[in-house]
């Protein structure tokens, strides 16, 4: 809490007398139950923390939500073989490709391969049965 808002509510409350660090620390950790114009700014500011967090948490619901339209979008895209654009698309494309090499890396056969995994191998330049097209040497 910001010192201006706390001299503020003891200003509020009509306390005259320093507040010491002691006090402060022993009201914040609850040791000892603080007076009611401090209560009311530790609600005041469990409120906020609150509030940012919900909000941290849709944010992050909502970038998570628009990641997984974006994912559905390329694995359509790429099972139709056209083009992938946005810099997102590009990275959700690049990253089944690679994981889909790393597999072929591992000794698995391109017959073994999903439908997804070849279309984005084509997406990426690579051939399956020939290894001189592969980026990563297995």
């Amino acid at each position: 809490m910001q010192v201006r808002v706390v001299a503020s509510a003891m200003r509020t409350a009509g306390v005259s007398e320093p507040l010491t660090l002691a006090q402060a620390k022993s009201w914040q950790a609850m040791t000892v139950e603080p007076p009611a114009w401090m209560i009311a700014l530790l609600v005041d500011a469990a409120t906020r923390r609150s509030r940012r967090e919900h909000h941290a948490q849709q944010r992050a619901g909502d970038e998570e939500h628009r990641m997984l339209l974006v994912a559905d979008k390329v694995q359509r895209r790429l099972l139709a073989g056209q083009h992938i654009r946005g810099a997102d698309a590009m990275h959700i494309a690049t990253d089944l490709a690679f994981r889909a090499q790393k597999e072929l890396c591992r000794g698995a056969r391109p017959e073994d391969l999903f439908a997804l995994d070849l279309a984005a191998l084509r997406w990426a330049g690579v051939d399956p049965h020939d290894r001189n097209t592969w980026f990563l040497i297995g």
